[in-house]
This record gives structure tokens, C-alpha cells and sequence, in this order.
């Protein structure tokens, strides 16, 4: 036995059931974090308002401040810069301290009516240009009528009692008149107004070189003179353009007299501030070359 070697043999315990660390808890605390901010995402643009969305849109675009469309500079504040309120309710309707110029003047702009309001304007408009012997008759040049953007009046021309000079935007008197009187009637009201000129296809071209796309838009803002002579108020002019022959109201007979017309429209709310967003998305955001990724083949 003295000559055998001592071995000395170590048993390493395990202890079972022992605490494992906490970071599986810290991931699955962000994972539950992320998925409720995604849904939160979710919520908010499945009831958020076209209006709101563009808002929102406009301060990812320009996040550093209000951009020239009226967007907002904050994602929260949807009238404009942050603004501390002792209210505790969210009330977009009311006027924030610190909004856009722009914003407010296109809900004082917005005030039109829609739905059944559009019928009593229509019956209203009726009323009055007939009281005043505008309306004498079905073979009157001057029409009414209700449009998805609101109730619009077309003045048709008359080979027999034209509304201009022959190729130019001076208004006849009679013309004048009657839009004098149409821009009294239209004070009565307070939606939004588009004007537009038309010509018919036939070619127009004078020794200024003008053409038809010429002559309508200078009908158009001549047109838009007189009604605010009349008491229109200017902040009420949501758009003025003209359209050539792009777009007959006779278009089996492009060549015909009543082509030659001004068109006034009061807008609805609905269809004014769809304007306002088209014009703003083609016209209003300013885009950087980098953003437009243009392949030759698709520009040419």
C-alpha cells in the first residue's frame, strides 16, 4: 500500500434550476415595444384625414420647418409649430398659435356648402339671375348647372351678340353687365370661385403671335376683373385658367360658337381642397434631383 500513488479526484457540482441572466427580457421588451408602435402606425393612418395625411407627408419632407405648400413643422401639431394649450383635447378645427398663413386662409377659403346646401345655392342662383332678366328663356347663352365641384355658370357666346371683340379678351358691354351683375349675387355666398376659359378649335394666331391658349386665360382674368368689380372679394379666387379647345362643350361640333365661353364655378369644400392637394403635389413641394430616379429609356 505504501507504494501505490494517491489520486485525488475532483467533482465539479452543477447547481440546477440557477438564475440564467435577464437579456432575453430586454429583447423581447423592445420586440413588444416595436410591434406596438408599429400598430400605433397603423391606427393612426387608417383614421387620420386625408388633411392630416398630407401633413404628416409635408414634415418628413421638410422636417426642419414649413414648407412653401403650408405644411407643418411638427407631426404632432398638425396647424403648424408646436404651441403649448391649457386644453387638454385635440381640436384641429381651432386656429393654433404659431400655424401657416397659408392653412388658415384655405379653411376661411373652404367655407362653401356641400350636400343639400349646393341645391339652395343652384335654386338661389336661379332665382336671382331670372328676377334680373338674365335667365328669360331655354335659349338664354348663359347655363346652370350642378357638377361634382359645385354648381357652375357657363356664358356661351353668340354668333348674333358675341361676349368679346372678334380675337380679343375686351369684354362687350352687355357681357360687362352681366357679370357685374353675377358678381353681385356671388357676394351673397362665400365658396371658393374657379374660372376658366374656353375658345372653339378653330386657329387663332394675331400679329403677336398669341394663340387660343392666350386668348382664353386673357378671357378668363378679364372675366375675373369684372366679377370683383362687382364685389367679389379676391381671396375668393381659387384658380383662373385658360383651357383652349382642350375641352368643348359641344364636342360633335368643336368649330361651334358656344365653345367660346367662360365658365365660373363655385366650389364645394370637398372639391376645393382636392384642388388645393393637386396643385400642391404638382406644383407646391420642391423635389431634388437626387429624388427622381429617371432611366433614359423611360424620359425618351
Amino acid at each position: 500500500m505504501s507504494g501505490e500513488e494517491l489520486v485525488i479526484r475532483r467533482i465539479k457540482k452543477v447547481r440546477k434550476g440557477g438564475h440564467h441572466g435577464g437579456a432575453w427580457k430586454i429583447a423581447l421588451a423592445d420586440f413588444a415595444l416595436a410591434m406596438m408602435a408599429f400598430f400605433l402606425v397603423l391606427w393612426i393612418i387608417n383614421v387620420a384625414s386625408p388633411e392630416e395625411l398630407t401633413a404628416i407627408e409635408g414634415y418628413f419632407n421638410d422636417p426642419l420647418g414649413p414648407s412653401t405648400a403650408g405644411f407643418s413643422a411638427s407631426p404632432i401639431d398638425l396647424g403648424g409649430s408646436p404651441a403649448k394649450s391649457n386644453e387638454r383635447k385635440l381640436d384641429l378645427d381651432l386656429p393654433e398659435p404659431g400655424s401657416t398663413n397659408l392653412q388658415s386662409q384655405e379653411v376661411k377659403r373652404g367655407e362653401g356648402n356641400d350636400g343639400k346646401e349646393i341645391e339652395r345655392m343652384n335654386a338661389l342662383l336661379e332665382q336671382e339671375l331670372k328676377r334680373q332678366g338674365l335667365m328669360d328663356s331655354e335659349e338664354s347663352n348663359m347655363r346652370i348647372e350642378i357638377t361634382p365641384q359645385g354648381v357652375r355658370i357657363t356664358l356661351l357666346d353668340d354668333p348674333t351678340k358675341p361676349m368679346f371683340e372678334r380675337g380679343s379678351a375686351r369684354l362687350m358691354p352687355d357681357t360687362e353687365n352681366v357679370l357685374l351683375s353675377i358678381g353681385a349675387i356671388l357676394t351673397e355666398l362665400k365658396n371658393p370661385i374657379s374660372i376658366s376659359g374656353h375658345t372653339d378649335s378653330s386657329p387663332y394666331v394675331n400679329e403677336t403671335e398669341n394663340d387660343n391658349w392666350d386668348l382664353s386665360s386673357s378671357r378668363a382674368n378679364a372675366a375675373r376683373k369684372i366679377l370683383e368689380e362687382g364685389g367679389v372679394v379676391d381671396k375668393r379666387m381659387a384658380q383662373v385658367i385658360g383651357l383652349a379647345d382642350s375641352i368643348p362643350y359641344n364636342r360633335f361640333d368643336p368649330a361651334s360658337a358656344e365653345n367660346r365661353r367662360i365658365s365660373i364655378t363655385l366650389l364645394t369644400d370637398e372639391a376645393y381642397k382636392k384642388m388645393l392637394d393637386i396643385n400642391r403635389r404638382n406644383f407646391g413641394e420642391q423635389y431634388q434631383q437626387e429624388d427622381l430616379h429617371l432611366v433614359p429609356e423611360v424620359v425618351f
